[in-house]
C-alpha cells in the first residue's frame, strides 16, 4: 500500500506547476490589460484637456464654426495619397537625461495611386523620407515637441524636408502614435 499512496501524490505534485503557472500567466495578463485600459483613459482625458475640455458634440460643433470662418486655423487638404514610413525609435537631442520618442509617421502626398506604387516599388525616395525625418526628430528635444505647437511645427518641417525627399508635395503628416519616454 506504502507504493500505491506513494504513486497518488506525484500526480498532486505534477498538477500544482500547471496550475500555479496558469494563475501567473493570468495575474500579468490581467495587469498588462489593467495598465492598458489606465494609460488610454489617461490619453483621453489628455486629449480632452487639450480640446479645452469640450466633448464630441461640442468639436463637431466647432468643426462647423470652423468651416464658417476658416481664418482661425490653417485647413488640412482633402486627397492625396497615403505614404506610410512606419515606426521610428530615436533618441532625442535632451542633454540632461537620455529621453526616446516612439512615434509612425505617415505622410499624405499630392499624388495618385499609380504615383505612390511607383515611389514604394522605386524604395529609394522612402528611404530618403525616412533618413530625413529621423535626422530631424533626431535633432529635437522633448521640451520641443512635447506641446501641441510643437507638434504642429515638427510636422510643418517633416513636410518641408520629405517634400524634397519624395520629389512630391506632402500635403500632411499624420502620427499615429507618439510617445516620449521621460
Amino acid at each position: 500500500m506504502s507504493k500505491a499512496a506513494k504513486s497518488d501524490d506525484a500526480p498532486k505534485k505534477k498538477g500544482k506547476l500547471p496550475l500555479i503557472l496558469g494563475l501567473v500567466v493570468l495575474l500579468a495578463g490581467g495587469g498588462g490589460g489593467g495598465y492598458w485600459w489606465f494609460a488610454k483613459q489617461k490619453a483621453v482625458a489628455a486629449a480632452e484637456a487639450e480640446d479645452g475640455g469640450h466633448g464630441k458634440a461640442k468639436s463637431k460643433a466647432k468643426k462647423s464654426d470652423h468651416a464658417a470662418d476658416s481664418h482661425d486655423e490653417e485647413e488640412v487638404p482633402e486627397g492625396g495619397a497615403l505614404l506610410p514610413l512606419d515606426v521610428f525609435t530615436v533618441n532625442l537631442a535632451d542633454t540632461e537625461t537620455q529621453r526616446f520618442l516612439r512615434t509612425n509617421v505617415q505622410l499624405v502626398i499630392d499624388a495618385d495611386e499609380a504615383a505612390l506604387k511607383h515611389i514604394e516599388e522605386e524604395k529609394l525616395p522612402v528611404a530618403r523620407a525616412r533618413s530625413v525625418v529621423l535626422d530631424l526628430l533626431s535633432s529635437k528635444t522633448s521640451a520641443e515637441i512635447a506641446t501641441a505647437e510643437g507638434k504642429a511645427a515638427l510636422k510643418k518641417e517633416i513636410a518641408e524636408k520629405a517634400t524634397k525627399a519624395v520629389h512630391h508635395e506632402v500635403l500632411d503628416v499624420l502620427f499615429s502614435d507618439f510617445v516620449i519616454q521621460y
